[in-house]
């Protein structure tokens, strides 16, 4: 049986992007256990609500402002009316920006999962990949993880390592952690349900 899912994300949407590729429903014709059915974006003018809306049109696409603090009710209000509607079985985050309630993540417990450009616990939070390049590290990484309360300290699902080299600059770093993201956050999600095992 297929599980209904849906991207919350806030920026670019790459990993958003990768994941529609592979699991939305009118492509994957029913071949995978995984079903985009909607993607919510908190920023009205973020580059991938453009992008899906271009690339899917048939995708439904929600917009509910949520940048201060005071916007997480309402945002989650009308993220759970959504939920509900589309029978949703996961919460995929994907370049979300924002942190949700304790008592919105609790209620959905281990059914939202993020994708964190470290190697957790290492470099928890914002603009990991820089910090992690400034700090010197030879190695970082990806990790997919079920979301907990606490930021960026639920359970991992699956990492993976990126070496830095002695002649990576910034963007390069970033170029391969990116490129790492796209290529685990499919498998992971996969095998959160059973149809894959992940080997690093």
């Amino acid at each position: 049986m297929q599980k209904n899912c849906i991207i919350l994300a806030s920026g670019n949407g790459s990993n958003a992007l990768n994941l529609i590729g592979k699991f939305y429903g009118r492509k994957n014709n029913g071949s995978s256990s995984i079903n985009i059915v909607a993607v919510v974006s908190n920023v009205p003018n973020a580059p991938v609500v453009e992008k899906v809306r271009k690339n899917e049109p048939e995708l439904p696409v929600f917009v509910i402002p949520f940048t201060h603090l005071s916007e997480r009710d309402r945002f989650e209000r009308e993220l759970d009316d959504i939920i509900g509607k589309y029978n949703i079985d996961f919460i995929i985050l994907a370049g979300f920006m924002r942190i949700l309630s304790k008592e919105f993540v609790s209620k959905f417990s281990r059914k939202i999962i993020n994708i964190h450009p470290s190697l957790l616990p290492a470099f928890k939070g914002r603009d990991s990949i820089k910090r992690a390049y400034g700090y010197g590290v030879k190695y970082t990484g990806v990790t997919v993880h079920y979301v907990t309360p606490e930021v960026d300290s639920g359970e991992i699902i699956c990492q993976e390592v990126v070496k830095i080299e002695d002649n990576d600059d910034i963007d390069s770093l970033e170029a391969k952690v990116h490129s790492i993201e796209h290529k685990i956050y499919p498998i992971a999600l996969k095998s959160i349900i059973g149809d894959v095992v992940y080997k690093s």
